[in-house]
């Protein structure tokens, strides 16, 4: 499983389950359409964390690298050149 399919599940799954979707897009959009709120970034960055080792900068928290599943699969690829 790539690193998107793990965090598309992840996103449906644990952060807006009641939303009943079955399916993101890579480009659909998260924040503003309401699926994801600031505790579901939390969640997103912890997940990051357990899952990707890596740790997001407080300065890379910010809703553009959220906004969708490959802006947040971008800032994933950027942490792991980084480190």
């Amino acid at each position: 499983m790539d690193d998107n399919e793990k965090l598309r599940r992840f996103i449906l799954s644990e952060v807006c389950p009641e939303a009943g979707l079955n399916d993101l897009s890579d480009d659909e959009p998260l924040i503003s359409s309401g699926l994801v709120d600031s505790l579901g970034i939390l969640k997103i960055l912890s997940f990051l964390d357990d899952e990707f080792n890596i740790n997001i900068a407080s300065d890379e928290i910010k809703h553009d690298n959220f906004s969708t599943v490959g802006t947040i699969c971008t800032l994933i690829e950027k942490n792991r050149n980084a480190g």
